[in-house]
């Protein structure tokens, strides 16, 4: 078990600490290798042991980078001082070109886990406080990395309050000197640091804390800083359609977002033209082109947004000319996707298959189009080219069953409907009561009366029409609807 020695608390690095910081480093990228100079990096505090130059140590034996470093307990020696509360203070650096500071360096570090280890702080009063730069318990990310690795290390106490850092050996434990969770060589580690963005006077020192037994081990150690703008987000996002109108989109930003504001750009949704979860669905509210727009934010950079546009297309296949009564060719068929100024390429199921908006020549029966496109959901669509029965004439039907079963469902005129002119169609009760009116020859009768459904009945029914080179016709009946 340690003991911590009572001058500790007598805080002696904070008189070297209390040096102005005025103006400062500027410039970035600033890094710092060591390999010139110390970097204007100085040393100090209780046990001071910390040395600049090539290491030569058991465990650390060469530099992080080229040939030199900064390390606690000598470039040589196989132990660090007993009691030591150390630091190694940085020159000033003004970040008020900064909007997100981000550090780098790589560590190494070499003693008893738990009790001595070393961490990283930052100062904004000339040193007369300081706080340390994140926590063991920060989440890892492509920003974060290799960030304190225990938690407390119990003699960082004279220095820190929170007593967050790196602690652990290589070594196997030894008696009352435990062993373990070292770095086992040099790690690059890394984080983010919002909270300084357009701070000056900002100062940083590397820790160092240790008990008054079990110091045999070759310490810790510093090497190839960097500080820099922190690496903003990349925002970027896929997707595929699940049907026609729902699209699942997958979040493919980069530097580790940890929150995502999508927008659909469908407003007609409502509440749900927005998500913030990463990997989000959507089912457009009709067709058009969607303007799709994710910005990525966090954890600790710059955000991003990224849009993309998505066509939602809903098929309509309307007919444009009937097909010939004794040919049974000529028909045409449109089909509309809904959305306008982007072509779209046509597949229909026509022999042969036909492609573009307008299918031509065609004899009776259902013909189904397919639609895609670039950044559109494909979708299909299908109608009927209607024969013209003008060589049979016009009939009536004496029943009708408007059970939907798609067979009979409603009542009308029947035969060459598509020749018909100064058309109408006059439904009446037994009451004398006209139920129903239409001017349209291909709009029938559903069976229903102002939208409510009739029970099986006799209902008069009075057609009035024209046939091409014919007078007017007048025609009369009776119609039953059986349920």
């Amino acid at each position: 078990m340690k003991i911590i020695p009572v001058l500790l608390f007598l805080l002696p690095f904070t008189i070297r600490s209390q040096a102005q910081c005025a103006g400062g480093i500027s410039n970035f990228p600033y890094t710092e290798g060591f390999e010139i100079n110390d970097g204007g990096w100085v040393s100090g505090g209780t046990g001071n042991d910390w040395a600049w130059g090539t290491p030569a140590k058991t465990v650390i034996n060469t530099a992080g980078g080229g040939t030199k470093c900064w390390i606690v307990g000598g470039l040589s020696g196989t132990a660090y001082t007993n009691a030591e509360a150390s630091w190694l203070q940085s020159p000033c650096f003004d970040f008020t070109g900064l909007q997100y500071p981000y550090i780098t360096f790589k560590v190494n570090w070499e003693s008893e886990q738990q009790f001595d280890g070393g961490s990283f702080q930052f100062s904004l009063d000339n040193g007369a406080s300081w706080e340390t730069v994140g926590a063991a318990a920060d989440p890892r990310n492509c920003l974060n990395e290799n960030w304190f690795n225990y938690s407390p290390v119990n003699f960082l106490a004279p220095l820190s309050a929170s007593r967050n850092g790196w602690s652990g050996n290589i070594q196997p434990t030894g008696g009352s000197c435990r062993g373990g969770n070292g770095s086992n060589g040099w790690l690059l580690a890394k984080h983010t640091m919002p909270y300084l963005g357009g701070r000056s006077g900002v100062q940083f020192r590397f820790i160092f804390g240790a008990g008054t037994i079990c110091n045999n081990y070759d310490g810790f150690a510093i090497d190839d800083i960097m500080i820099e703008e922190a690496p903003a987000n990349a925002a970027d996002f896929s997707w595929f359609c699940v049907n026609s109108k729902t699209v699942n989109f997958t979040n493919r930003s980069a530097n580790c977002p940890d929150s995502y504001a999508w927008n659909f750009g469908d407003p007609a949704s409502g509440s749900g033209t927005t998500a913030t979860i990463a990997n989000p669905s959507h089912t457009f509210s009709g067709p058009g082109k969607y303007t799709v727009s994710l910005t990525a934010s966090g954890p600790g950079n710059a955000p991003s947004t990224i849009t993309k546009d998505i066509f939602i297309m809903d098929i309509q296949v309307s007919l444009l000319a009937v097909v010939g009564c004794q040919s049974n060719t000529g028909g045409s068929l449109l089909a509309q996707t809904g959305v306008t100024g982007t072509p779209f390429n046509y597949t229909w199921n026509s022999n042969p298959p036909q492609d573009g908006p307008i299918a031509t020549g065609l004899s009776e029966g259902n013909y189904t189009v397919s639609v895609t496109g670039v950044d559109a959901c494909p979708a299909s669509g299908t109608g009927r080219a209607e024969k013209d029965l003008s060589c049979i004439g016009v009939y009536f039907p004496n029943a009708f069953t408007p059970d939907n079963n798609g067979t009979n469902d409603r009542f009308g005129p029947l035969g060459s409907i598509f020749s018909l002119k100064d058309y109408s169609l006059s439904i009446y009760n037994r009451w004398g009561e006209r139920v129903f009116y239409s001017t349209n020859p291909l709009e029938k009768w559903d069976g229903r009366v102002r939208g409510i459904t009739t029970d099986a009945n006799m209902f008069t029914w009075l057609a009035r029409y024209q046939l091409p080179g014919q007078s007017a016709t007048i025609r009369k009946g009776m119609v039953v609807l059986i349920r």
